[in-house]
Order: structure tokens, then sequence, then C-alpha cells
């Protein structure tokens, strides 16, 4: 499984730092249109919990859910050492669904809402089977407040094209080195990343990887997908501040559960 061998080495290399500043972008967006801070905010794909741990510094009651146990371990600790009161599930994003009654309940099905549900870091395009992204937005739908706000960043076809053969350092520091092999294939928009770490204990050098699949969704896909649960899609950006366009490496959606027609694009 993703995630779980390469967990202490994602955190270790300060890879939730995005996830914190998109978290602080996601508040600033609410309160500069007027919109009250949420109360209760969802975080999928949380990982280990950089954003949850900024929603509830702010002090909003914060679910993170994920599917790995090694990154929500460490998400429990750092909610644990920051004195955050954060409930950390591990569960699949897929499934948010209400439970069947011979199913205990839990925090994200038990017909309670939520004001703000995010998904950071390109976790998006872990979504790689057909029907995976209706079904994420249809479920944000259903435990979506009434004007809630969904936010979610994703690696854009643009991004991906560059994955062509690729081999990309993303860390080289004294004990810990990590480098990708990323690939792309354009007839399945299928894209490859074979993530290598080396980390030195003492004098020893030790090695690890893993292979993350992930898929470029158009941005007719997303429209078509937040329509149909719902969903009006009401701002489109570029987090590293250009315009965004499709040409941009990465764009985050906003979209609302809105009881009026009030689309900004």
């Amino acid at each position: 499984m993703t995630y779980e061998a390469y967990a202490p080495i994602y955190d270790a290399i300060g890879q939730g730092r995005f996830s914190a500043r998109m978290a602080a972008w996601a508040m600033a967006w609410l309160a500069e249109r007027g919109i009250d801070q949420p109360v209760r905010v969802l975080d999928l794909a949380c990982g280990t919990g950089a954003a949850a741990l900024v929603f509830a510094a702010a002090g909003c009651d914060v679910v993170g859910v994920d599917q790995s146990a090694a990154m929500l371990e460490i998400a429990r600790g750092k909610a644990r050492g920051a004195r955050a009161d954060i409930l950390f599930l591990q569960r699949d994003v897929r499934d948010l669904e209400p439970r069947t009654k011979n199913q205990e309940p839990d925090a994200v099905t038990d017909g309670s809402r939520f004001d703000l549900v995010t998904c950071f870091y390109d976790s998006v395009n872990y979504l790689i089977d057909d029907g995976d992204l209706e079904r994420v937005c249809a479920g944000v739908a259903r435990i979506l407040s009434p004007n809630g706000t969904l936010i979610f960043d994703l690696n854009t076809v643009a991004e991906y094209a560059t994955w062509d053969e690729r081999d990309s350092v993303t860390h080289d520091g004294r004990d810990c080195m990590v480098y990708n092999q990323l690939n792309y294939d354009a007839d399945t928009r299928l894209a490859t990343g074979r993530i290598v770490w080396f980390v030195r204990e003492l004098e020893r050098w030790w090695r690890g990887e893993e292979t993350h699949v992930e898929r470029a969704w158009g941005d007719d896909e997303l429209r078509a997908a937040l329509a149909g649960a719902g969903l009006a899609l009401v701002g489109r950006y570029n987090p590293m501040g250009g315009v965004a366009t499709a040409d941009a490496p990465r764009l985050v959606y906003v979209a609302r559960r809105l009881d009026h027609e009030d689309a900004e694009i």
C-alpha cells in the first residue's frame, strides 16, 4: 500500500508543508468572501495531519481521513504534541456513504455535516478508476452542510506531460536522499512515480521504495463530477499565483453546496 513505508520519509522531509499552506489559503479564501469560519472540517487524505493541525489551531472541530495507517499514526502523534483534539480515521475517501444498519457509524457516516471539506496535495489524482471521482464528489455532497465548501487541488495534464521518463531528486540531505522516477502514458492518462529513498542510520544507508500511480483528470471531467453531485464550481485558482489555465501544473478547485446560483466562473 502507498504511503506506508514512505510515511516517515514523507514527514521527515517536510512534504506536509504544502497542505499546511493550502489549509491557511482555504481559511483566507472563506474570510475574504465574508463566509463564516467553518465549525466542522473534514480533511480527506489527511496524510500526517499538516492541514488538520492548521484547522484545529483556528478553533475548528476537525476530522482527518486517510487510508494509510502509518500516516495516521504520525498524524495522531503530532496532534498529541500540539494538544490538538483531532479525530483521525482510517478509511478510503471513496467510502463516504452512510453506514448500513449493521455497521457502526463514525464521525463521517453518522449523518452529521461538515462546513468545509478539503483534499490537498494532488490526492484527487490518486482516484484512478472510472467512477472514483464521481463517487467521491457524491459522498462529499452528502456530508456538506448547506452552503458548505469543498476545496481540493490536483496535478494537471500539463504537469504529467513533463513526466517523460524523468528522474527528479526531491530531497538531498545529509542523512536522507529521495528521488522519483516519473513516467506518463498519455493514452491511459496514468502517471507512475517510483519513489526511491536512502536513509542513513549511523554508518549504514538503508534503501526503500514505493510506486505510486496517479490519473490526470481533465477540467471537463472535474466540472461534470461536481455538477453531477449538486456542487457548484465557484472558483479555480493557480496555487503558484499565476493564471489558472490548463497549462498550469497544479490547480485548486473550490465548489459549494449552494441554495442559489452563485458561480464565479
